[in-house]
């Protein structure tokens, strides 16, 4: 009886997420009412309030949902590749989040330029088991035995590296195209990581 209880507060939740994600895509946040994710969502405005404390929780929580998404798919993906070095495992990470995002231009847009705030925000969605994005970085590293100062900082760069150059590069081809980029990213990904080893 408990176990059907706490999976129908999930499946609500997940509609209330799945709602605010068409919404916000769609109409932009701004454009977007508590009663129109409720509504779209088929339950009531107060039902919202029982999961999220307003559309800018809900949001945050998105972003953040939306992220790990697309670390453990990521991480999913390099369980069948070899590499030959820790950099070349970041680079696939980062490139195959890249990926993703290019193939998914609603999602990169609604991230915008919040994907490393949604990894270090630690935000979680209750009882929907995702990994924090950082988690997934942090066995990355942990698998070598390569040690790294200021191990979040150096994180926090690549992220930010990352998703301020593609941005304008997968949402307008701007200034150059994203096959041009990568290898730009890869060099300048482990010329970060050098910097910080130890």
């Amino acid at each position: 009886m408990a176990e059907r209880v706490a999976e129908k507060k999930k499946q609500k939740q997940e509609a209330l997420l799945m709602s605010a994600f068409e919404l916000f895509t769609s109409k932009g946040i701004n454009n977007t009412s508590i009663s129109d994710i409720a509504k779209q969502a088929k339950m009531a405005k107060g039902t919202f309030y029982l999961y999220f404390k307003d559309k800018y929780d809900i949001r945050d929580r998105l972003i953040a949902n939306k992220a790990s998404k697309l670390f453990e798919c990521a991480k999913e993906a390099m369980e069948n590749q070899e590499f030959s070095g820790l950099e070349d495992k970041v680079i696939f990470l980062v490139n195959h989040v890249v990926d993703q995002l290019n193939e998914n231009k609603a999602l990169m847009r609604f991230i915008s330029k919040n994907l490393s705030w949604a990894m270090f925000s630690h935000i979680r969605i209750s009882n929907m088991g995702n990994m924090n994005c950082m988690d997934i970085f942090d066995d990355i590293l942990g698998e070598s035995d390569r040690n790294f100062r200021q191990r979040e900082l150096m994180i926090y760069m690549i992220v930010e590296l990352v998703s301020a150059s593609c941005y304008s590069v997968i949402l307008n081809g701007t200034p150059c195209s994203l096959e041009e980029l990568k290898p730009e990213l890869d060099r300048a990904i482990c010329g970060l990581m050098k910097q910080f080893e130890e």
